[in-house]
């Protein structure tokens, strides 16, 4: 353009240029937090925050993992939806691996895609309750049951009370909960010495430890936790904020360790339980790590100070490291990596569409096109005139 004088410079020479010079401040940084996660662990480690779990070898034991999974798709002005939960079990005896029985269920219905996410996270947790159910009426029970949804719902689950949609499913979830542990709660580990053990497996809450580390808090902490480190977390807190709790605990948490153990309805009492019925019950979590290169794990079972110790938790830690066969980053427990691997029929796709849905999608959109409906509309055409 005419009297235009351009003076531009391109976006890859901006990019250098601001790389070259970020480069020594990022790293130096970096450094610094890493020479102060250096410093504090030995004093985490030696408080008792972290603690060494052995390995079961040979391994003998009688496990289920209970997985669960959802896929979604786009129709009729709404959501399809396959929702479908697996249990294995398998025996182990002296590291030999069998795998024993498995069953599933497998749920298909439309949805409205308000609230969609959460409806399906309840729809996942009921398919996880009734095969659990269907476990504790088995002649033959595992040891330990492992399941990777949460165990409870919490305060922030619940729906808005204008969505009536969402808050039936909802209801449907916190009822079926309830059910379970009102019949069940007496053959459950701690409650029975002699029963099952049930745990959540999960990734969240990653953190929740350092918060609990304070004088107030450490009723809640069923570990022996030298009170030394009390006054030094709180006048290292901003600093450690500045690191950063995830940077933190995955530098002091290495092979083999686990988190001190929280009664997490008692460090945040905002964060009521549901159902109402297990609030005194208490929910009681820990981070364990397997190998060098798995995640950390957050372990969730029922029951509070009163219930667990040290050594109960120890032992609980020690079984499902001791059933996370690969130090490799997708690791999980065998049981549940079996249930998760049962379910990729579930996860299908073809050219990038869910399988199940896609052929449910054109049997519905036959049959909504096809005369013989007529007679189904008629038939239960009173249900709309309410």
């Amino acid at each position: 353009m005419d009297g235009f004088k351009e003076n531009s410079t391109p976006i890859s020479q901006s990019i250098v240029a601001n790389i070259q010079l970020g480069l020594p401040a990022t790293v130096s940084r970096l450094s610094s937090k890493m020479r102060f996660i250096d410093k504090i662990a030995p004093a985490l480690k030696e408080s008792g925050v972290v603690r060494n779990i052995e390995l079961i070898a040979p391994l003998t034991i009688k496990a289920s993992g209970i997985a669960a999974t959802n896929r979604t798709s786009n129709a009729f002005g709404g959501m399809l939806y396959v929702a479908g939960a697996v249990r294995q079990d398998i025996l182990i005896d002296e590291g030999s691996i069998y795998k024993t029985r498995q069953e599933s269920i497998v749920d298909v219905d439309e949805i409205d895609d308000l609230d969609n996410q959460k409806k399906l996270k309840f729809i996942d947790i009921i398919n996880i309750y009734k095969l659990l159910s269907d476990l504790m009426e088995d002649d033959e029970k595992p040891e330990l049951v492992l399941v990777d949804v949460p165990l409870v719902l919490e305060r922030s689950d619940a729906p808005l009370k204008d969505r009536k949609d969402t808050i039936k499913v909802y209801d449907k979830c916190r009822e079926t909960i309830k059910f379970f542990w009102d019949k069940y709660k007496d053959m459950v580990y701690p409650f029975n010495e002699n029963g099952i053990k049930i745990a959540s497996v999960g990734t969240k809450r990653f953190g929740a430890i350092i918060y609990a580390l304070t004088e107030d808090n450490l009723v809640y902490i069923p570990d022996d936790v030298d009170n030394s480190i009390i006054k030094k977390m709180e006048e290292q807190m901003p600093k450690i904020q500045d690191v950063g709790i995830k940077r933190l605990l995955t530098g002091i948490l290495v092979k083999r360790t686990r988190t001190a153990a929280f009664q997490y309805d008692g460090l945040n009492k905002d964060n009521r339980l549901e159902p109402e019925t297990l609030r005194d019950v208490g929910l009681m979590g820990m981070h364990i790590k397997a190998g060098n290169t798995t995640p950390p794990l957050l372990v969730e079972v029922l029951g509070g100070v009163k219930d667990w110790s040290s050594e109960m938790l120890d032992k609980l830690a020690s079984q499902i490291i001791s059933l996370i066969a690969f130090d490799q980053k997708k690791a999980l427990p065998l049981p549940l990596w079996y249930a998760k691997y049962a379910l990729k029929p579930v996860e299908a796709t073809n050219n990038g569409k869910n399988v199940i849905l896609e052929y449910y999608k054109t049997q519905a959109r036959e049959m909504l096109q096809s005369e013989a409906l007529e007679s189904i509309w008629k038939e239960d055409l009173d249900v709309f005139e309410d």
